[in-house]
């Protein structure tokens, strides 16, 4: 199904013509008193950062130094503080919904899918997470448990997005891209903030926040969150089990100890609890012939942090970081519960060699312990583990033409545990034929390294009950388990991408970023099946099918994404995005996966849109409109997905400076509607429902 197929679809909603109607006469009225305003106070935030500012707005992530968004020769994208406020998000992945080429679905009220260019799923492992440079990727599966990763949203000062490889800099799992979570300074955080809501699905919620000054050189600020989501609905209409409860807290203290020195101190502890329903496998026995059973799979979800980053200005052109970090987290995925401490070192410096040339380097230590409580589904052999990382990168900008030609090479190497040595290299080129015109190009070599979950885990995945006709008397009289098993001869997954990218201010009120990418893999993640026996765990008592992990899958992917910036009047800015992505793979000679081919290519839209209005009313009132689109995933989880077409929207009132209004409607085009299927392991989808709240915000 295309777009245009599924818009066609959601004409013949009966809902529509009349909700249509209804914004359309509303969006007159409030334009209308927009128009009769008086002149004073006709601006409100998002609107005090012209379109032209949009270019300058600087950015670490893409180059680990700061640079004006228009130097950049990546596809970046940057979601500001306004436009997290703006849109109504509740939670980090739902922001992520703002960045062209980022997929984000939700499983249920508490888990979510989210990749960049294809390869999404729950445990989507080819994205690296960063929270203030702190990873937040788990060794477990080389992917991110998002309902742990929170934070006030308040706080937030962006997220930069990175669209296509950063491994040269960044190393282990930036494979398709990199999230960088930004918070702001303690320093820009004066006073105290309270927030409270509640509507239909987030039942309740309260943020609080208090910063203050410790000495002319030092801030500090603490902040406390509460939220209570509530369950969503089934494929059948009723009331599923899969609440949402959490608990967190924490602090960051700046300090400017010399003219040119910084520290930062922040931490964080979070107590949680996600509901679930699962369908486990199980032993049928003669008074309970079933092979599964569906029982609630609550997980508990606890963890603090504590990092600490000492940045040193050596000169106009040299600087050094040092900056480490403890990370202690608790998990379950369906039942098992996984205890993760993380301890990581990095070290980078930046120095100019000559004038033309740009040096940056840098090395790191990360260590890592986990402790597996394992049940008879999900197993992780042996259940506790010690693993290390080391790497060293090298990176040089060359100045070729002054003002108008760079060239970027270099590398990161890596030794880890599983895979021993890795070579990451990357070049660039960024050309600027004139201030307002950027074209940029890209080929780079990236690895997503395996995980505990790829060398060692065991998935008892289904039961198949006797009789069995492809195994002898009387073993055929035993209940057959399909096992997944990693193994320890399973490699790195490579990416070789090439990418060409233009960003441009077309006007000073029009600006426009696109970008393409080609990206061939190889030795992509297969199942094998092995010869089925007893089970040596617990033999005689059943049969195992054995399945192993492997690496015979390669394929391609090609796609594009726009974003579009507008200000057609000095209290009305548009912003539209567009992502096209296209997803081909092959097996190699003799292998036979169809589940993991099928979760790959089908298992992210082809198509997403992304069409934002914000309108600052006068009057001290703003409204913001959100529609979007995702197509129809083709196959994820043994199904389908059906595409859909959403609306959010945002009505907001500040009666005083210090006093924020909201009122706030979500998924409005439907009652409910399914975003994604777990691709692996036994969590039951819910679907996403239409919601409302309110919300009331204080600044003192």
């Amino acid at each position: 199904m295309d777009l245009r197929h599924l818009a066609k679809t959601y004409k013949k909603r009966s809902f529509l013509p009349p909700l249509a109607a209804c914004i359309t006469i509303l969006f007159v009225l409030l334009c209308a008193a927009r128009l009769s305003a008086a002149p004073e106070n006709t601006t409100v935030d998002i609107f005090t950062l012209g379109i032209a500012e949009l270019m300058n707005i600087e950015v670490t992530s893409a180059s680990k130094k700061v640079q004006r968004i228009a130097d950049v020769g990546a596809a970046v994208f940057v979601i500001t503080q306004e436009d997290m406020r703006r849109s109504g998000a509740r939670s980090i992945p739902e922001a992520l919904r703002l960045a062209p080429g980022v997929q984000v679905a939700r499983i249920d009220a508490n888990k979510w899918a989210i990749s960049i260019r294809g390869f999404n799923g729950r445990f989507a492992n080819k994205l690296l997470v960063m929270i203030d440079g702190r990873s937040v990727y788990t060794p477990l599966f080389s992917g991110v448990f998002w309902d742990a990763q929170d934070t006030l949203l308040a706080d937030i000062d962006r997220i930069e997005v990175i669209r296509g490889p950063g491994a040269a800099l960044w190393g282990a799992n930036a494979v398709n891209g990199v999230i960088n979570i930004i918070t702001k300074s303690a320093a820009n955080t004066p006073g105290g903030l309270v927030s409270v809501g509640s509507g239909t699905e987030e039942r309740g919620f309260a943020e609080a926040r208090y910063g203050m000054k410790l000495s002319e050189a030092a801030d500090i600020r603490f902040y406390a969150k509460r939220l209570d989501r509530d369950s969503g609905m089934n494929a059948a209409g009723d009331q599923a089990h899969d609440a949402w409860h959490m608990n967190r807290g924490g602090f960051r203290l700046d300090s400017h100890t010399a003219e040119r020195d910084s520290l930062t101190i922040q931490g964080e502890y979070y107590d949680g609890n996600e509901e679930g329903t699962a369908s486990f496998p199980r032993l049928p026995t003669a008074s309970d012939p079933a092979v599964f059973r569906t029982a609630d799979a609550d997980n508990g979800t606890r963890g603090w942090h504590l990092l600490s980053r000492w940045e040193q200005t050596l000169s106009d052109t040299s600087g050094m970081i040092l900056q480490l970090y403890y990370d202690h987290s608790q998990a379950g995925i369906d039942g098992a519960i996984g205890k993760m401490d993380v301890v990581d070192l990095d070290f980078q410096h930046r120095f100019a060699l000559g004038n033309k040339q740009d040096i940056l380097w840098g090395m790191g230590y990360r260590f890592s312990r986990d402790d597996i409580e394992n049940t008879f589904a999900v197993s992780l052999l042996p259940p506790q583990k010690d693993s290390h990382l080391t790497s060293f990168f090298l990176h040089d900008e060359i100045t070729l033409i002054p003002e108008h030609l760079s060239l970027i090479l270099g590398s990161r190497f890596e030794c880890n545990n599983y895979s021993d040595f890795e070579i990451q290299p990357n070049g660039r080129l960024i050309w600027k034929p004139a201030p307002r015109h950027t074209l940029w190009t890209a080929v780079s070599r990236a690895v997503r390294t395996p995980s505990r979950g790829d060398q060692n885990i065991v998935i008892r995945h289904s039961v198949v009950p006797p009789p069995l006709t492809f195994v002898p008397f009387p073993a055929n009289q035993l209940p057959a388990v399909v096992t997944i098993y990693g193994t320890e001869e399973y490699a790195s997954e490579e990416l070789l991408a090439y990418e060409l990218g233009y960003r441009t201010e077309l006007r000073p009120n029009l600006n426009l970023d696109i970008s393409t990418f080609y990206n061939a893999y190889d030795r992509l993640r297969t199942i094998k099946r092995g010869q089925s026996g007893p089970d040596s765990l617990t033999a005689p008592t059943q049969i195992i099918i054995p399945f192993t992990t492997n690496n015979d899958m390669t394929g391609h992917t090609y796609g594009a994404e726009l974003a579009i910036s507008w200000l057609p009047l000095p209290w009305w800015r548009l912003q539209a995005s567009y992502s096209y992505l296209q997803i081909f793979m092959d097996m190699n000679d003799n292998t036979m996966d169809p589940h993991n081919k099928a979760d790959v290519e089908g298992g992210s839209p082809r198509q997403q849109f992304s069409l934002r209005s914000g309108l600052d009313l006068g009057r001290k009132v703003s409204w913001d409109l959100w529609l979007r689109g995702v197509e129809r995933l083709e196959s994820i989880g043994g199904g389908s997905v059906a595409g859909y077409v959403t609306l959010d929207t945002r009505l907001a009132w500040k009666p005083i400076p210090q006093l924020e209004l909201s009122l706030v409607g979500q998924n409005l085009l439907q009652k409910s509607h399914a975003e994604f299927r777990p691709e692996l392991l036994f969590s039951v989808p819910t679907e996403t429902e239409r919601s409302f709240y309110g919300m009331l915000t204080w600044n003192f």
